[in-house]
């Protein structure tokens, strides 16, 4: 144990054991059992560093120093068993020169030693290489599989039942090549991920006192005022509290150019500060953050395999018997062992097996490069189907800030009452439109401080609740109308204006009558023109906008964005009915929304995607989150996906080009049995390398 840094009411320090700290805590206890304070201790058993936080107290500071430098003594002596090792942080890959040069090893080792080795001792050499192949082949028999294992032991066996001690050599080599170059290619993969999102542990800025301070990454905690200058990365999510700044954001919403940064602003760790300085207020920190999520995911999502990709596996073990069978028709043809073993040495299994699900993660980092996560490889593959896109409008066609416009009060009820008690009710459910009459409310000067009963709310009706014995409802026409019975006859004239106006309108009843509306302007995205022109491209055939909103606000809207089929006052129900009708017909169906009225849909949906502003509930229940506010993340996720699953039937199609070729280059004569399995194990290579390879061009 030791210290590693201290200030007044603060000490880092590290510790190898658990007993360390445990005795660390009850020391500090009976030291300073006189003095009535307060010491948080935490302790991160990966690193094996510990945090003690208590007042900025001098005369403190020194005498809990003094007693971690005294208690390093008595830890020295520990039982082994009670020492905590330390994680050190994984080993990144090595490069591709490092690569290649472990590789050489190999096939240096391997030539050399047969070289330089007795003749005599030749045979025993190469069957104790080749044997752990053999005991794979007979562990898979014995679970009563046929497959990879089975065929790799049979390829050998039959080299040293021929006495080819060269060839069974051979193969182990090259097999073992294989390996090497899988994992590295696997680890390459894992290591994009984490490099992508994780951020390195150098110290950061805080803001202490008026001046910045310098402490480790894992010491910042939620609250923290972080200094970014040029060039830094940012290591929070948080809003920006003072300064400005060009942030680059590509690595998190694939935008290729930096954008401004203000007091206000919201910034993600991980970014990039191009150019500027600020201070950001920290909200989220480690394993909190956006980009620690995102990394969660995609590493979990393995398990989520893409069908294409199960399909692989299957495909790959079932042509394993197809293998042997020909190789039994050969001999039985030829009576040559040598051209029957041919068939086994250039099996289609391996590069089946290993490119595919190579193919499929590629392309769900590309994909998440570009602003968006797949929650799963499978999605890789429904995303490339894509032929029907559903959209909501609030907060997905149209911006996620709306802003009140007016507030009509009617039946001798005041503007201020409305606005204030629909505040007080907003603000228990969060949404863009909730927030817009929250917003309005405060810049009125309205206290909303509840003075209401429990407030219900209703899904994609409205909210509900009782004031001063009164039941008191907010929400659409339909609930307020239809549901609640309201007469609405008394703001005709002003219901009538703000829909040709394009308007969207909160409805407001307390006691059997309406006493307000709130017209919401909810301005369409400057990108949305263009999102809905890409998918047009992208042979979208049936594109849907769904809203709440009266008829007139979602005519309005649908002309101006180039929609042709759209329904307004959808309620989930109707929504979910919408996608399943679209499914019924075949079409592979994309749900976009935001809202908690949405989950449902995005649930019944081939594909469900939430916006990166959208409620918690929606960005659950979705397959794919856009990380950015590029609606063309999503159109970028489809192109990946398409070119992706393009991309694996090549492989297929190569594959079994390639070996057929080799099998009946083989089978004549023309190559040898170890030329063979060179050349298979050479092509399982460089199909894997071109999976991994991005399919989106640069962007400039």
């Amino acid at each position: 144990m030791s210290v590693i840094h201290s200030i007044p009411g603060r000490i880092r320090f590290s510790s190898g054991s658990v007993a360390g700290v445990e005795l660390l805590q009850e020391k500090a206890r009976t030291v300073l059992a006189q003095v009535d304070i307060e010491i948080q201790l935490s302790y991160n058993t990966r690193t094996g560093r510990g945090l003690l936080i208590f007042v900025r107290d001098d005369k403190i500071t020194r005498i809990l120093t003094d007693l971690i430098e005294i208690l390093a003594d008595d830890l020295a002596a520990a039982p082994e068993e009670e020492r905590l090792p330390v994680q050190q942080k994984a080993d990144p890959p090595a490069g591709q020169g490092a690569l290649f040069w472990t590789i050489a090893k190999k096939v240096i080792n391997h030539y050399s030693a047969r070289m330089l080795m007795p003749v005599f001792l030749r045979p025993a050499w190469c069957i104790t290489n080749v044997m752990p192949l053999v005991l794979d082949g007979l562990k898979s028999l014995a679970k009563g599989k046929l497959d990879v294992n089975v065929l790799d032991a049979s390829a050998v066996v039959s080299a040293l039942f021929m006495r080819d001690f060269n060839t069974a050599g051979t193969i182990h080599l090259l097999l073992d090549i294989s390996e090497t170059l899988e994992q590295w290619t696997r680890e390459k993969s894992r290591s994009d991920i984490a490099g992508l999102f994780s951020q390195d542990e150098k110290p950061v800025w805080i803001m202490r006192k008026g001046e910045p301070v310098a402490i480790p990454y894992d010491e910042l905690v939620a609250g923290d005022l972080v200094v970014v200058r040029s060039g830094g990365k940012i290591p929070v999510d948080g809003i920006v509290a003072d300064g400005l700044a060009m942030v680059n954001q590509s690595s998190m919403t694939g935008e290729p150019l930096a954008v401004e940064k203000k007091v206000g602003s919201e910034v993600y760790s991980g970014t990039i500060v191009q150019e500027g300085r600020m201070i950001v207020l920290s909200e989220a920190v480690g394993a909190e953050t956006r980009f620690a999520r995102i990394a969660r995911i995609l590493t979990e999502s393995d398990e989520m395999k893409a069908n294409i990709h199960s399909h692989a596996e299957r495909l790959a073990d079932k042509i394993v018997p197809f293998s042997f069978l020909l190789a039994a028709i050969i001999f039985a043809v030829t009576r040559d062992i040598r051209k029957a073993a041919v068939v086994l040495l250039a099996d289609y299994s391996c590069a089946i097996k290993l490119a595919t699900p190579l193919a499929v993660r590629a392309g769900m980092l590309e994909i998440a490069r570009n602003g968006a996560v797949l929650k799963g490889g499978r999605y890789l593959e429904q995303l490339s189907k894509l032929d029907a896109v559903v959209l909501d409008k609030t907060g997905t066609l149209t911006e996620a800030c709306p802003e009140v416009i007016k507030v009509c009060p009617v039946n001798g009820f005041t503007k201020d009452f409305v606005l204030r008690q629909a505040a007080c009710m907003e603000e228990h459910f969060p949404h863009p439109i909730a927030d817009a009459v929250i917003r309005k409310a405060d810049e009125e000067g309205l206290d909303h401080a509840e003075d209401h009963a429990e407030v219900e709310y209703l899904l994609a009706h409205g909210i509900a609740t009782t004031l001063d014995g009164q039941r008191t409802v907010l929400g659409s026409r339909h609930f307020i109308h239809e549901d609640e019975g309201i007469d609405l006859e008394s703001a005709r004239d002003t219901i009538e204006e703000c829909t040709e106006n394009g308007l969207s309108l909160l409805y407001f009843a307390c006691g059997g009558k309406l006493a307000g509306v709130i017209a919401v302007q909810d301005p369409i995205r400057e990108d949305a023109g263009a999102f809905i022109r890409s998918l047009k491209k992208m042979d979208v055939r049936r594109i849907i906008m769904l809203t709440g909103d009266g008829r007139a606000t979602a005519e309005s809207v649908a002309g101006k964005l180039g929609i042709d089929e759209y329904y307004a006052q959808a309620l989930p129900d109707e929504k979910t009915e919408i996608i399943n009708r679209l499914k019924s017909q075949g079409h592979t169906v994309a749900m976009v929304g935001d809202g908690i009225n949405d989950s449902a849909a995005l649930t019944c949906a081939d594909i469900g995607v939430s916006m990166k502003h959208g409620a918690d509930l929606a960005k659950e229940t979705c397959d794919v989150l856009l990380t950015g506010n590029r609606l063309d993340s999503l159109v970028d996720a489809m192109d990946v996906s398409r070119r992706s699953m393009g991309r694996i039937r090549r492989n297929f199609f190569f594959i079994v080009a390639s070996n057929t070729l080799f099998i009946g280059l083989g089978i004549s004569g023309i190559i040898a049995p170890a030329m063979m399995a060179l050349l298979h194990n050479l092509g399982t290579v460089l199909t894997c390398a071109h999976s991994m390879r991005p399919v989106l061009p640069r962007r400039g």
